[in-house]
């Protein structure tokens, strides 16, 4: 006896619009599809997830149309100290909306952070500033047209070139502004000034841990202890008071960060949102996939 010949192959040995057991062919495609996002979704929402950088805000680290890819891993370091965090914002206001912002993470739970015009001083360990952060400075009229040939003999480029009363002021990097000062004679460097931030001092809280509240802990908790303790919580004269009665210590339930970005004249981050929860820490910032600047391409986010 001759054996039965499909009836979904023909003549030539190929097949017809079905598989051997009488089914659509593109119910594998089905099939892969479905098992391609069930792969995918949880990778995108536990492991890694690209972003395309809006701002300028991590300038020079990250340029704005740059795309990264975010390490969401719940993984010790993750954050890390001195990385660049992508968050969502803590401010009550905006639990709807959740916007999203990159800085990078200055402080860990219960660092003391000094931050002043020559870095940032953690533990009482002197933190420099990116050499790719950006720093708001001054130039007088009397010397503008030197500093500019500086510039362009430098290949620097001018950033933010504003008229102001005296002279000009621009953002430089810290390690242009390096470049700069080793250039300028003596005269010129006079007429060459970086804008001074004022001093600040600040404990990141710890989970579990007595944080004491003086007027500056005040003013960067007030969203966390507000998000933590709810309606219990009520700011008045400049103190704090829970459940009614006044309060100098607070117990907060879990680990806070301290962000700043680089380019700290165009960016929000903590010295507008407070401190930073765990919990709307997105992950670090690990690899520029795709950027303007193709040596940037398939680079480690520093």
């Amino acid at each position: 006896m001759g054996e039965k010949v499909n009836d979904n192959i023909n003549g030539t040995g190929d097949y017809k619009a079905g598989d051997r057991e009488g089914r659509p062919y593109y119910i594998g495609w089905v099939i892969t599809v479905v098992i391609a996002f069930l792969i995918v979704i949880p990778v995108r929402r536990f492991c890694i997830e690209s972003y395309r950088i809006s701002t300028n805000a991590m300038e020079e680290a990250l340029h704005q149309g740059d795309y990264i890819l975010v390490n969401k891993l719940p993984i010790e370091g993750n954050p890390g100290r001195n990385k660049v965090v992508l968050f969502t914002s803590p401010l009550l206001k905006d639990t709807v909306s959740n916007p999203l912002f990159l800085s990078r993470c200055i402080g860990m739970p219960g660092d003391t952070i000094l931050v002043s015009g020559d870095g940032y001083e953690v533990n009482g360990k002197l933190l420099p500033h990116s050499p790719r952060a950006l720093n708001t400075c001054f130039i007088t009229q009397k010397s503008a047209a030197d500093f500019l040939k500086a510039l362009q003999k430098l290949n620097i480029p001018v950033r933010d070139w504003k008229s102001e009363t005296f002279g000009f002021s621009f953002s430089l990097t810290t390690f242009e502004e390096y470049q700069l000062r080793e250039e300028l004679t003596e005269e010129m460097n006079i007429h060459f000034i970086r804008n001074q931030a004022v001093p600040y001092k600040l404990v990141v809280p710890r989970k579990g841990r007595a944080y004491r509240l003086d007027e500056a802990a005040l003013t960067a908790c007030k969203e966390a202890i507000l998000a933590e303790a709810g309606e219990k919580a009520v700011f008045r004269d400049g103190k704090l008071y829970l459940d009614g009665r006044e309060t100098t210590f607070f117990f907060f339930g879990q680990d806070y960060y301290w962000m700043l970005s680089d380019n700290v004249n165009e960016s929000v981050d903590s010295r507008h949102l407070g401190f930073i929860p765990h919990d709307h820490i997105i992950g670090n910032a690990w690899l520029c996939w795709f950027s303007r600047d193709k040596q940037r391409i398939f680079k480690p986010v520093n």
